[in-house]
């Protein structure tokens, strides 16, 4: 059995903090990357909903005014309906890609000389923020200008009458 001297158990000890500390760090780097790429395809999919919802809205007056006036259905309302089914279907590619990106397996770098696996980290559950204390604070304004002054002030600032 062999024994380490103080200084080898502190190398030691600050080698597995270092090497914890990294793994830490990667898999933080990791998810921010994956939530990125999650974020840009999500705005994707709002921008392509909203479209998808002024084309129906185009829809949905020019089919209001055709039923109005008892029109046939004009080759335009055609075109608006044919123009919605495309962002409905490129609606649900953008969300198999988000859901790709989800169950994507996080690759793991194996780092020299490490003899301990980083940790395993559970997936990053949304946070459930508390609502914010609404602190209110009080303006107070100058009697002879009507200039806002801080609390405490016995002059205003702007004409430099003396506040009550």
């Amino acid at each position: 059995m062999s024994q380490q001297g103080p200084d080898n158990k502190s190398k030691d000890i600050w080698t597995r903090l270092g090497q914890t500390l990294k793994a830490g760090a990667e898999t933080i780097v990791q998810e921010t990357k994956e939530l990125t790429k999650i974020g840009k395809l999500k705005v994707e999919l709002m921008s392509l909903e909203n479209e998808r919802s002024r084309k129906l809205e185009e829809l949905g007056r020019a089919a209001h005014t055709l039923h109005k006036t008892g029109a046939m259905l004009p080759p335009e309302l055609f075109e608006l309906l044919r123009a919605a089914d495309d962002i409905e279907v490129r609606i649900a590619e953008k969300k198999k890609e988000i859901e790709t990106v989800r169950t994507e397996p996080q690759t793991e770098k194996p780092q020299a000389g490490q003899d301990v696996a980083p940790p395993a980290t559970p997936p990053a559950e949304p946070i459930e923020a508390e609502p914010a204390e609404v602190v209110v604070q009080e303006r107070f304004f100058c009697g002879e200008c009507g200039a806002r002054v801080e609390p405490g002030n016995v002059y205003c600032g702007k004409c430099g009458a003396k506040l009550q």
